[in-house]
């Protein structure tokens, strides 16, 4: 009979904010392999040194879900384990997402190339840009699974709460994604701009090693991010102006085009200058004989001018052959 059916309230697996919160993150693989050695350092960056570590955090929090999810129940210990990480968990988020914007901000589109690049390499390597990102991932899952327990840990001691604790985890679930997916298209957004340069400041300012190797990383970290929040960076993704992925996956062509065409003018001048070297050698050649048949052509010349006054300066004869027709008649 209907009048006997008793209809439980929904565990864990069957709540919505739950699951929501369970695949807000898809994966945090990458964050981890990223930061393990580097969050004390960033964490230092934006102000937050304090809390412990962020790896161990998550760490400690995936073995008590893990538990959840395999026992259905919350053990009080277990609870008491992890209790206080919730307050520090939402700081370091906020501070990872401030840093992060700040760093973005100083990547002024209108500013001289060389200066946008030296931002760019500031932001990246000293500032740790990229792995800011990538650490707000971990701290965001992290978070996420702190308030799954937290639902459960309200439905078992104080369920006449429950409504309200899940509208007001789902509220801060939704903002959080909404802020997080906008700054990663911020960040897309600033680092394709970088494909706006000329083909000259592409070569004198992106084409050094280090450079290619920052913007390299920093793309690296964009698609992690991108692809751990899952879904909804999907979604963002697909409304995203198509000029920005275009310009991602053009970046480092430009370069390398920009270069190939100045290697090629490198080439072309050095065969220029070659052929010129080719043009001179034959000039000097066709001067050298020249200068050899000028000076044969001049002694010869000389022969027989000399020749020609020797002539003149031998006595003339009267045809008897008597007296030299160059002789004074006697007076």
């Amino acid at each position: 009979m209907t009048d006997d059916v008793h209809l439980e309230e929904p565990g864990p697996a069957d709540d919505a904010v739950a699951r929501a919160l369970r695949a807000a993150i898809v994966s945090v693989e990458a964050a981890v392999a990223r930061v393990h050695e580097l969050s004390a350092e960033i964490l230092e960056l934006v102000g937050a040194p304090d809390g412990g570590d962020a790896v161990d955090h998550h760490n400690a929090l995936t073995r008590v879900a893990g538990i959840l999810d395999g026992t259905g129940r919350l053990r009080a210990a277990d609870w008491e384990s992890v209790r206080g990480l919730g307050d520090v968990l939402a700081d370091r988020a906020e501070r990872l997402h401030a840093h992060a914007g700040r760093l973005l901000d100083g990547l002024a589109v209108d500013a001289p190339a060389q200066d946008r690049v030296a931002c760019l390499q500031q932001a990246v390597a000293t500032d740790r840009l990229g792995e800011t990102l990538q650490l707000l991932v971990l701290v965001e899952d992290s978070l996420n699974l702190w308030q799954r327990l937290r639902l459960e840990q309200v439905r078992t001691t104080e369920p006449d709460r429950l409504e309200h604790e899940r509208a007001a985890i789902g509220t801060s679930l939704a903002g959080r994604v909404e802020r997080d997916v906008a700054l990663l298209l911020r960040a897309r957004a600033r680092l394709a701009s970088y494909a706006g340069l000329t083909p000259f400041e592409l070569v004198r300012w992106l084409s050094s090693a280090r450079v290619k190797r920052d913007i390299a990383r920093f793309r690296t970290d964009l698609d992690d991010v991108a692809a751990a929040f899952g879904s909804a960076a999907q979604r963002a993704l697909e409304a995203e102006d198509p000029a920005v992925a275009e310009n991602l996956v053009e970046l480092g062509k430009p370069v390398r085009a920009a270069g190939g065409a100045l290697g090629e003018s490198a080439r072309t001048l050095g065969d220029s200058a070659r052929t010129l070297g080719d043009s001179a050698r034959t000039l000097g050649d066709s001067a050298r004989t020249l200068g050899g048949r000028a000076v044969g052509a001049g002694t010869t010349g000389v022969g027989k001018l000399g020749r020609g006054l020797h002539r003149v300066a031998e006595p003339r004869r009267r045809p008897d052959g008597d007296v030299p027709l160059t002789t004074a008649p006697d007076a």
